[in-house]
């Protein structure tokens, strides 16, 4: 991330505050979307314990490559520029998906994506990379192959994610790009202990930053309560030592984004209180245009869609009656902190917690060129 691109980044966080405060006040509405996500299937590949998509009998319907492309440029139009962040299930199974990112680039659509790291030969880092990502996540869960293979229930998926890597660092290397590959643990039972060793690794293998995030009681899933889940206090215990140690990693140079605040959280989520460690309180209806695979478009996944990009434009939808209806809902929203959404994707970040992870991006870049 450049000097220039935090500039930019505080003033679209300033720019949508405006509307945001005057829409809270007056009712009046001038919002627009801020965190765009697209959901492009729910397949995937991998059969984390903690997740229910391979799990899953009967899956919603996926948009067409060439709808996703007008919904896209659909959003732009409305927006101007903006960022999308990718997901799935395992984005990169689906057909046509680097093409989508492909396109993404030649309008000027910014994008990111957040995969398990699985599909990363050479032929496929290096059109994913000519593609110009803002940001490439992957998911680890260990350094230690036997734990992050049993986790993710593949064999072999930790060698696998690092060979990938290798690809993808050589090609951003090559063409001169700066763009962050960071790996995005989940916190469980299995790996708690060793999130220290966890860092190591990824300064090892070559990545950006580590960003670490709590497992939720998602979906329904048994193994979440009775596996994953840090429910003995002597665990916590030793869970708030091995934070601490990683809080001291972060003050001696190691390039842990995630912030003291949202570590130390981690204590009151497995112990299922509220926790509020970023922007509070809640925004999502005011900023979060997530598209799902089948269309629906969403601010919160605990009410329902705002409308659908196959029938209706971002505008169109974002100013709605049903979105209008919904924004109110949610701006009332009592759930805010509690473990189902605190430390998710629908927390956001202060803008002073932004500037900060600019900050240790630029940091990371002068270190890298530093030592090439």
């Amino acid at each position: 991330m450049q000097l220039k691109h935090l500039i930019k980044l505080a003033t679209r966080h300033i720019t949508h505050t405006i509307p945001e405060t005057l829409y809270l006040k007056t009712g009046y509405d001038l919002t627009k979307p801020l965190a765009i996500q697209g959901i492009v299937n729910e397949r995937c590949n991998y059969k984390c314990r903690y997740c229910k998509f391979w799990r899953l009998e009967n899956y919603k319907d996926e948009m067409t490559i060439p709808e996703w492309q007008t919904a896209l440029l659909s959003l732009k139009k409305f927006i101007g520029s903006y960022v999308i962040q990718f997901g799935g299930g395992e984005p990169f199974i689906k057909k046509g998906f680097v093409d989508l990112l492909e396109f993404c680039y030649s309008h000027k659509i910014d994008w990111g994506v957040i995969t398990n790291g699985s599909t990363f030969d050479r032929q496929t880092a290096t059109r994913v990379v000519a593609a110009r990502p803002v940001n490439l996540d992957i998911s680890v869960d260990s350094a230690d192959s036997e734990i992050h293979d049993f986790v993710r229930g593949v064999p072999g998926s930790l060698g696998k994610i690092e060979q990938g890597i290798v690809f993808l660092r050589q090609e951003r290397d090559r063409l001169g790009l700066k763009f962050p590959i960071r790996i995005k643990p989940t916190v469980h039972r299995y790996n708690f202990r060793y999130l220290p060793e966890l860092v190591e690794w990824a300064q090892r293998i070559g990545a950006t930053t580590i960003d670490f995030a709590p497992v939720r009681p998602a979906f329904g899933l048994a193994e979440i309560e009775t596996e994953l889940w840090i429910r003995e206090e002597s665990d916590r215990e030793v869970l708030k030592q091995v934070i601490e140690t990683l809080i001291a990693m972060k003050q001696q140079g190691a390039f842990i984004e995630t912030n003291d605040a949202k570590l130390r959280s981690f204590i009151d989520h497995f112990q299922g209180n509220k926790v509020y460690h970023g922007a509070s309180p809640c925004r999502v209806s005011l900023r979060d245009y997530h598209i799902r695979t089948n269309g629906d478009v969403i601010s919160c996944w605990f009410y329902p869609p705002l409308g659908n990009v196959k029938t209706h434009s971002a505008r169109e939808i974002w100013y709605g009656e049903q979105a209008q209806r919904l924004r109110a809902q949610m701006v009332a929203c009592t759930k805010f902190g509690e473990v189902d959404c605190a430390n998710s994707c629908l927390s956001h970040r202060t803008l002073a917690q932004k500037l900060e992870l600019g900050m240790l991006f630029l940091r990371r870049a002068t270190t890298a060129l530093k030592g090439s």
